[in-house]
Formats: C-alpha cells, sequence, structure tokens
C-alpha cells in the first residue's frame, strides 16, 4: 500500500533517550524473546504508528473542513444580508425617483399653463390690420341693421296695408252673399207666382207627359238619384274651398252640345301638371239650348225641369237656379250651382271644381291626387301619401313631406330644407352651403372654408390651409393660429 501513496508513508520520529532503566528492559524484552516474534511485532508497531498517524491527519483535516465550512456558512449569512440592503436601497432609491418625476411633472403642467395663458392673453391684442378690419365689419353690421330695420318699416306698412284689404275684400264678400241670398228669395218667390198663373195652361200638357214618362222612366231614376246628391255637392264646395292664392282667370265656355262628346276625350294623366278644363258658361243661353231639338220635357213636383235631347244628353233645372247637365252615356256630368260654381265629373273619373267666387280650380283625380289652380298662377298639388307641392308664379317650388319636413327650390337654383327639429339646410347654386340650427349657423364654402356664428355671438373661422381663427361677439380675436 505504501508503494501506491507515497504520501502516506510516516515520517521517522526522532527515538526519545530512553533512561536507563527503561532502555534496559525492551533490550532485555528482546533479548529473551525469539527472533521471529520480535520481527512480527515490530511490523505491528510500525502499523500502529501508521494509522495514528493516519487518524491525526484525518482530524487535522476535518478540523480544517470544519472551519471551511464555518467561514462558507458566515460568507453565505453576510451575502443575503448584503442582497437584502440592497433590495431595500433600490426600493428606497426607485421611490425617490418616482416622487422626483411626479414633481418635475407637476412644474412641467404649471409652467405650460402659465405659457398657454400668457399666448392667450398675447392673441387677444389685435394688430393694425386686424382693428381696420374689425372697424369695416363693425361699420357693415350698423349698415346692415339700418337697412334690415327699413325694410321691417315698409313690411309693417305693407302688412297692415294687405291686413286692411284683407278685411274690406271679407266685409264685401259677406254682404254679397247677403245680398245673392235676399235675390234668391225674391226669384222664387217671382218663380212661385209665375207657376200660379200658368198651372192652368200645363193642366193639358200633364196627360202628355205622363204618358212620357213611362218611356223615359230610366231617366227619372237617375235624376233622383243625382238630385238627392245635391247637398253632397255643396258639402263638397265648402270643404274643398282653396284658402290661399288668388283665382286664375276663368275658362271659356262649353256649348251643351260640346258636353254630350266630353266622353270621347282621353283621359289625362294624374302625374302631369293638367290644364284647367274648360268649364260650361252659368250665364247659359236660352237660344243656344234650342239649337239641338228636345225630344222630351218633365216637370217634377218639386219643381225641377228635366228636358231630354235627341243626342241622349240630359238637363236638369233646379229651383235655386242650380243646373244639371248629363251626357248620353252618363259618364259626364256638368253642374253650375246658383253661386256661379261649377262641377265636372269626366269619363276618365276626374272632378273638376271651379270656385266662381275665388276663380280656382280643383281637380281631383282617380288616384287620390288633387291640383288646385289659382288666378295667381300658383299650383297647389296634394299627393294621397300626404305630401304637397306648391308652384308659386315665380316658380319657386316647395314640397312639404308627410312626416313634416319642407323643401323649397327657388329659380335661382337655391335650395332650402327645414326638417321637424326646426334645423334648416340651404344650399346655394355657387357651391355653398349653409345650416342653421339652435346653437350656431354654419357656411361652407365650396374651397372647403368652415364659418360657424354660435348663439353667443362667438364667430369661428376654419380655413383649408388648417388655420382657425376665434372672435368674441364684439369681433375682437381670440385666437388665430396663423399668428
Amino acid at each position: 500500500m505504501m508503494r501506491f501513496f507515497p504520501s502516506l508513508r510516516p515520517k521517522p520520529k526522532p527515538k526519545p533517550k530512553p533512561d536507563s532503566h527503561m532502555g534496559n528492559e525492551p533490550q532485555l524484552n528482546s533479548q529473551d524473546q525469539p527472533p521471529g516474534d520480535s520481527v512480527r511485532s515490530q511490523v505491528l508497531r510500525e502499523k500502529v504508528i501508521e494509522l495514528e498517524m493516519e487518524i491525526e491527519k484525518f482530524k487535522a483535516e476535518n478540523t480544517s473542513l470544519g472551519k471551511l465550512r464555518i467561514e462558507r456558512e458566515s460568507a453565505l449569512e453576510k451575502l443575503r444580508k448584503e442582497i437584502a440592503d440592497f433590495e431595500q436601497q433600490k426600493a428606497k432609491e426607485l421611490a425617490r425617483i418616482e416622487e422626483f418625476k411626479k414633481e418635475e411633472m407637476r412644474k412641467l403642467q404649471k409652467e405650460r399653463k402659465v405659457f398657454e395663458k400668457y399666448t392667450t392673453v398675447a392673441r387677444t391684442f389685435p394688430d393694425k390690420k386686424e382693428r381696420e378690419e374689425i372697424q369695416a365689419l363693425k361699420q357693415q353690421v350698423a349698415d346692415l341693421q339700418e337697412d334690415l330695420k327699413r325694410k321691417e318699416a315698409k313690411w309693417s306698412s305693407t302688412h297692415g296695408r294687405l291686413r286692411s284689404q284683407i278685411e274690406m275684400l271679407v266685409k264685401e264678400n259677406t254682404d254679397l252673399r247677403e245680398e245673392i241670398k235676399v235675390m234668391e228669395r225674391f226669384r222664387l218667390d217671382a218663380w212661385k207666382r209665375a207657376e200660379a198663373t200658368e198651372s192652368s195652361t200645363k193642366a193639358g200638357q200633364c196627360g202628355a207627359a205622363a204618358k212620357r214618362e213611362g218611356a223615359l222612366n230610366p231617366s227619372v231614376r237617375i235624376q233622383k238619384s243625382q238630385s238627392s246628391s245635391g247637398t253632397q255637392l255643396e258639402k263638397h264646395k265648402k270643404n274643398t274651398s282653396p284658402t290661399q292664392g288668388k283665382p286664375s282667370q276663368r275658362p271659356k265656355s262649353v256649348p251643351p252640345r260640346d258636353l254630350c262628346s266630353l266622353d270621347k276625350r282621353q283621359p289625362a294623366s294624374p302625374r302631369e301638371p293638367p290644364e284647367p278644363v274648360g268649364l260650361p258658361d252659368p250665364e247659359y243661353e236660352e237660344d243656344e239650348e234650342e239649337k239641338e231639338p228636345i225630344q222630351g220635357e218633365i216637370s217634377h213636383p218639386d219643381g225641377k225641369v228635366e228636358k231630354v235631347y235627341e243626342s241622349g244628353c240630359r238637363v236638369i233645372l233646379f229651383p235655386n237656379g242650380t243646373r244639371k247637365e248629363v251626357s248620353a252615356d252618363g259618364k259626364t256630368v256638368t253642374v253650375t250651382f246658383f253661386n256661379g260654381d261649377v262641377k265636372q265629373v269626366l269619363p276618365d273619373e276626374r272632378v273638376i271644381y271651379y270656385y266662381a267666387g275665388a276663380q280656382t280650380t280643383h281637380t281631383t283625380f282617380p288616384g287620390g291626387l288633387e291640383v288646385l289652380h289659382f288666378s295667381s298662377g300658383q299650383i297647389e298639388k296634394h299627393f294621397p301619401d300626404g305630401r304637397k307641392e306648391i308652384t308659386f308664379p315665380d316658380q319657386t317650388v316647395k314640397r312639404v313631406f308627410a312626416d313634416g319636413q319642407e323643401e323649397s327650390a327657388f329659380p335661382d337654383g337655391t335650395v332650402v330644407r327645414a326638417q321637424r327639429d326646426g334645423n334648416k339646410i340651404i344650399e346655394f347654386s355657387n357651391g355653398q352651403r349653409e345650416v342653421h340650427t339652435a346653437q350656431f349657423k354654419r357656411r361652407e364654402y365650396p374651397d372647403g372654408t368652415v364659418k360657424t356664428v354660435y348663439a353667443n355671438g362667438h364667430q369661428e373661422t376654419k380655413y383649408t390651409s388648417g388655420r382657425m381663427r376665434v372672435k368674441d361677439k364684439d369681433g375682437n380675436v381670440l385666437l388665430d393660429t396663423n399668428v
């Protein structure tokens, strides 16, 4: 073993000087022991010494290892403590840095507010050019206000004059109606007296009339049904009487022989603006009637007189002066009332009513479309879905929709749209556009410039270049990004 690990070989120790009495004893023993035993004991002693040396060496190494372990543990403990101290110091430094950052941000914000306030104050002072522009605008506003006052005064006087004229015309109309009623009573009284005087002469004609009654019975039945609707015609006249505009020129009269051929006309399309149809003249001449032979004449107990012509046309005269003409096929009916109003029913189911007092023509189409023509040139169309279209004499067109929205198109190309909430959108022919609301009025120019005037008087103008100018109600410039 010593050959393989020479380092384990024990170092020779100096032999102690034996005492005289001790040194003699081993010698005596060695001398007494046999030679073989002494060799073995010597070897054993060497082994023991070698083992003791190993033990001492191991103890020394264990002691050094223990010291190293203690030193390592103390070093690790120190390292942990240093790490904890570093983390605490790091947290403190981060908190201090964050607090410093917040403090600096507060300072920057405060400085920024001060700078913005300073720039705002600096911009409120206009330069010489802007002061001149403000003065010119103020002068322009003053001129416009003065012009507006003059126009308002003129409008007020015109409004008062028109109102007085309307009141006078209403009074005259009422007086004329009363006079018509009085004249109608006088006419009825005269007619009754004339009827009484002629009753004896008509007694002989009653027999002949009774004989013809069987042949003309269908016509009589038709007359009864049509005469019973006389009150309905009067109601229709009152309900559909126009309330605005002036009457148009009275249409030309149509002879009764032409009325019989009205059923041959082609029906007009309700989509196109209808022209006023020629209506019969209420002042019909008796000699004009007699140009066509009369086939028969029937006098009814209620005072109506029915004349049947050879062409098949029938004319019914009512006691109050109303006149009704029916074509041969019964599809064209013309009623001329005692006050001059004329109602005409055409074969295409159109109903045309002419108001003599207002000189207005009201046409009703089968699809529900109603068209009114006034003497001033104004035309109104009432559609079945609730829409209305009004064309004024200057060719301005106003459309009123069922949902309450309105649209007006002027001859110069301007279009005004009014919404239900009161907002208005005005589009001009030059490409400009205005929006009117309760909060502001905005005008948009074709080049992209937008000018807004708010209810409090502030003005804001945004240019296409990105420049923005803000003025207060007095015209002072508050902000101009071009400065």
